[in-house]
Order: C-alpha cells, then sequence, then structure tokens
C-alpha cells in the first residue's frame, strides 16, 4: 500500500487543463475569479487566495512580464548600482542571477516572502554553502534597488543567516614539494603554479596577467577585487619557471594555443593538475596564495610588508593568513626558552 498524502482542499478552487495538458487553477467565486500561481500551499499561491477571499486581485504576473522577477533582474542590469560595479563583480552577479531568473523569472517580486527568499539560499546552501552566502547578498543588492525603485516595501532578505564556511587550507612545504614533483620546470602545470605561488595573487588576477606587465624585473598588477595597484618584484623562482615554459600568446598563462585562459578556465586547469599530483581535495588554488602569505610570516616579514604583496587594505584581513606561522614562531621560541634551573627545555 502507498503512503497516505495530505489533500489541502480550497473552497472557490478551480482546476482545469490547458491546451498544452498543463494543470492550471483559479478561484472563482461570485464577482471574483482569477489565476492562482505555482503549486497548492505554495506561498504565491496562498496571497493570491488570501488576495481573492478579501476581495483584491493579487498581481500575477508571466516571466519577465510587469513586476515579474525576471523583469526585476533585467531592470536591474541597466541601474546605476548595477552599472557602478567593476566588471569582474558584474559578471559574477549575473553568474548568480541567471540561473535564479531561469527557475524564478515568473514569479511576482511583490509575493517573495523571507521564508521563501530563506528556502532558495537554504536549497543551495545544502550542497554550496559558499554559493548560497554569495547568492544571498547578490540577492539583499538586487532587493534594496527594487524597494528604492517601489517595487516592494521592504527587503525580505535581510535577516537570513549566512552559511558558516571553514577557511581554504594553506599548502604545506610537503604539498608543495609534492606538486613540483609531480610537474617540473618546463611545465605549463608548472608555470601556472609558480605564477600563484611566487606572486600570492589571486586565480582571477593571475589570469589576466601578460607580458607588458613586467617591466624592469616588476610585475604590476590592478587587483580585480580590490582595485588595489601593486608592484611586485619577480623573483628567481618565478623567473626560471617562465623561462623553462615557451608560452605562447601575450598571457603569462594561457591555453595551449596561447588564448587567453578566464579565472574559471584556469580554476578548472589547476584543480586538474593537483588530482593527477595525487594531492587531497583540500589543496586548492587559493590556498596557494595562503601558503605564499604563510613564507612570508615565517621569514618575519611585517604585516605591512605582507599587505604590501597581497593588496589587503587591513591588517586584520593579513592576520587570518599569519595564524599559523606566528603560532609555530611563538611555540618555538617558548619552548626554546630557558627554565627556572637555567637549562633549556
Amino acid at each position: 500500500m502507498g503512503r497516505a498524502v495530505a489533500v489541502l482542499k480550497l473552497k472557490y478552487v478551480n482546476e482545469y487543463r490547458d491546451r498544452q495538458g498543463k494543470l492550471r487553477r483559479y478561484f472563482r467565486r461570485s464577482g471574483t475569479r482569477g489565476p492562482l500561481p505555482g503549486e497548492v500551499g505554495s506561498d504565491e499561491f496562498m496571497a493570491a487566495y488570501r488576495g481573492f477571499m478579501a476581495g483584491v486581485s493579487p498581481v500575477i504576473v508571466h516571466r519577465n512580464g510587469e513586476g515579474s522577477f525576471g523583469r526585476l533582474i533585467t531592470d536591474y542590469y541597466g541601474s546605476r548600482p548595477f552599472l557602478n560595479l567593476k566588471p569582474s563583480s558584474r559578471q559574477i552577479y549575473r553568474y548568480v542571477l541567471e540561473p535564479l531568473a531561469k527557475s524564478h523569472g515568473h514569479r511576482a517580486v511583490a509575493l517573495l516572502t523571507h521564508k521563501a527568499a530563506g528556502k532558495i539560499i537554504q536549497d543551495i546552501g545544502t550542497t554550496k554553502p559558499g554559493m548560497a552566502n554569495l547568492t544571498k547578498s547578490v540577492l539583499q543588492k538586487l532587493m534594496k534597488y527594487a524597494v528604492k525603485e517601489g517595487w516592494r516595501d521592504d527587503n525580505p532578505i535581510i535577516g537570513i543567516e549566512a552559511f558558516r564556511r571553514g577557511t581554504h587550507h594553506t599548502w604545506t612545504e610537503g604539498e608543495l614539494q609534492t606538486f613540483e614533483k609531480r610537474w617540473p620546470l618546463g611545465t605549463r602545470q608548472r608555470l601556472a603554479y609558480a605564477l600563484l605561488l611566487y606572486t600570492g595573487q589571486r586565480v582571477g588576477d593571475v589570469a589576466k596577467m601578460n607580458r607588458a606587465d613586467i617591466v624592469d624585473g616588476e610585475l604590476h598588477i590592478i587587483q580585480q577585487k580590490t582595485g588595489a595597484e601593486l608592484y611586485l618584484p619577480v623573483v628567481a623562482e618565478l623567473e626560471r619557471a617562465m623561462k623553462a615554459y615557451n608560452a605562447k600568446g601575450l598571457s603569462l598563462i594561457g591555453a595551449d594555443d596561447g588564448r587567453p585562459m578566464s579565472r574559471p578556465g584556469l580554476s578548472h586547469f589547476m584543480r586538474a593538475a593537483i588530482k593527477d599530483a595525487g594531492l587531497p581535495a583540500k589543496c586548492v588554488s587559493h590556498g596557494l596564495r595562503k601558503a605564499a602569505m604563510r613564507r612570508l610570516a615565517e621569514g618575519g616579514k611585517t604585516e605591512k610588508q605582507i599587505a604590501a604583496v597581497s593588496g589587503h587594505k587591513t591588517l586584520r584581513e593579513v592576520e587570518r593568513y599569519t595564524a599559523a606561522a606566528d603560532q609555530r614562531r611563538l611555540a618555538q621560541g617558548a619552548i626554546g626558552l630557558p627554565n627556572r634551573k637555567g637549562k633549556t627545555a
């Protein structure tokens, strides 16, 4: 026997199938009638039903129609808040919003509840907590725009809790050596690795580096995320990696045929190289940036010196990278201190 299924019975709700065979529902009571969107019991369905019961016709929209989530996203793309973003940020916003427009573009912006918004983010966070937090951030800005433009009176994203995330793993010296053993000088994988490790920059910034950025032994960088302008010396290890691999094209690290690589393209390339080297999944490209900061900290560099390489705006951000190195240095100093009898531990 099958499991019992609860049936929600509501007054004045009628069902019919349209010409495509899709089941549709509408409200009909003397003098009041209209379509009921979504599944029975869903937030948008119940909001429309309650509106009809109260004698107020709710706003029913179609995908990209007036008042729809799809139309809001389209309008937002042409707004000043969106156009004022850096090109890289606009690309990220589209990466977040396009799938949402496809899945929820037909829904009414005015009917989006705090609970429904939370469920959208929760569903993403079940498998991708980082993506869920990014979605929450972008949606909050989108709904801020919606409130300002009169689409609704409140921002339903405010108050939704972010997912807790761990930090990226900092590569150990042993893991660095394992990668170098698998990918020796002269390979494209080693060049990509060297650019990430010996510049300490993010994947997106490394992907857009080109030959013209190097002048008199210095690499000129304008970070996409922060806008920070940096001049970094090309260290001997990085210079050897660049000379060992005869790269085509103008990019410092590009595809086999010399075409530039995108940030996702470089991430995918490194992911495959890391896996091929037999390293654990926790070893990711961003961890090489952290390894670079760790090495600087272990070498006794000040937080200001490290920030000059990383491009961080505040020293507090640098502390995340230097915590492990500080612990090791303090522990070594403590154990090496003389004890009460004048002997070292």
